[in-house]
């Protein structure tokens, strides 16, 4: 059976949540997102809406910008009939009424019952496996037989998340990364039950979406501990961790050594700050408790630190950095 998407419920109205749900929305999907409170809701709806307006003012000053780019890196000046070439090739591809269309597919709710007629779910929930288990097994009771049920879990078993429904062959590991209005990549994640069928359709489904930059790029990876990015990814910053512990550099210069030594767009604590100390505290902590690979040597005692501070990043102005 080839899955037809029309409607995609989401689970989780926050950063990574909200994101999801603008994508789905960009790509002509009706969407309901369903979270706690009406509070956090109208938070996610906020937060939809500021992504879309970053999409729009992309488009509108995209030709501006490239220009300004060309003629300062080349120390020129552009013509007329140059510039109005750039700008026809540029020229936007969103603009309001497409805004407006695409918060118009958004419902909320704080039902599960509202999930009946859905095709896909995709779950954006806090990382911790009991509380996934509780949302997925509230998705199994209250969504159609057909529909696939995917988590966005970024370290965490699918196969013991599925455990807890009866329909194990349609659940998958869908996890975006941060922030997924602009990075392409999907990991793809089979548990132990899930069927080929589901699979190749959700490669397939995230093969025809884009968001607000590139086509969706998924790829198939097998489920271990923290997968595949982040697997890579995370051992590389405890290592940065460590050094900023034992004194070896400042966090600013091992930020803009990683930059300028080894091409980085982002530093490790940059990039920790973005991402979330909670999210990187519970990733460390479900992966060791899973013993996956060498991710981790030594925990850090900063990010642990951090997390009981409630200092998690970008999102509540102060971790490795000071946003306020």
């Amino acid at each position: 059976m080839v899955l037809f998407v029309k409607r995609v419920g989401v689970v989780g109205g926050g950063a990574m949540g909200s994101q999801i749900a603008d994508i789905m929305a960009i790509n002509g999907k009706e969407v309901i997102i369903k979270d706690i409170s009406e509070e956090y809701l109208k938070k996610a709806r906020e937060n939809v809406e500021n992504n879309l307006d970053s999409l729009l003012e992309f488009n509108v000053t995209r030709a501006d910008k490239e220009i300004e780019r060309i003629e300062k890196t080349n120390q020129i000046q552009l013509t007329d009939e140059q510039k109005n070439k750039i700008k026809e090739t540029l020229k936007p591809k969103f603009n309001e009424d497409m805004k407006k269309e695409a918060m118009d597919k958004i419902q909320t709710t704080t039902d599960y019952k509202e999930f009946n007629d859905v095709d896909l779910v995709i779950e954006a929930v806090l990382e911790t496996v009991d509380l996934k288990k509780q949302v997925f097994a509230e998705l199994d009771k209250n969504t159609p037989s057909h529909a696939i049920l995917a988590t966005n879990t970024s370290s965490l078993s699918v196969t013991e998340i599925a455990s807890v429904t009866n329909r194990p062959e349609r659940v998958v590991g869908v996890h975006f990364f941060n922030p997924p209005v602009t990075l392409p990549l999907v990991e793809v994640i089979p548990g132990m039950e899930t069927s080929e069928e589901t699979v190749n359709d959700m490669i397939d489904f995230m093969s025809s979406i884009r968001n607000h930059r590139y086509p969706m790029q998924p790829i198939r990876v097998k489920e271990v501990p923290g997968f595949l990015v982040n697997r890579i990814l995370f051992a590389m910053m405890n290592e940065a961790y460590s050094c900023y512990d034992e004194g070896v550099a400042s966090m600013r210069d091992i930020d803009l050594a990683m930059k300028a030594g080894a091409g980085m767009p982002m530093g490790p604590f940059e990039l920790s700050d973005l991402v979330g100390i909670d999210v990187i505290y519970h990733v460390e902590e479900e992966v060791r408790k899973m013993i996956g690979g060498n991710t981790m040597r030594q925990p850090s005692q900063t990010i642990r630190k951090l997390y009981h501070a409630g200092r998690y990043g970008k999102k509540t102005k102060r971790g490795f950095y000071d946003y306020r």
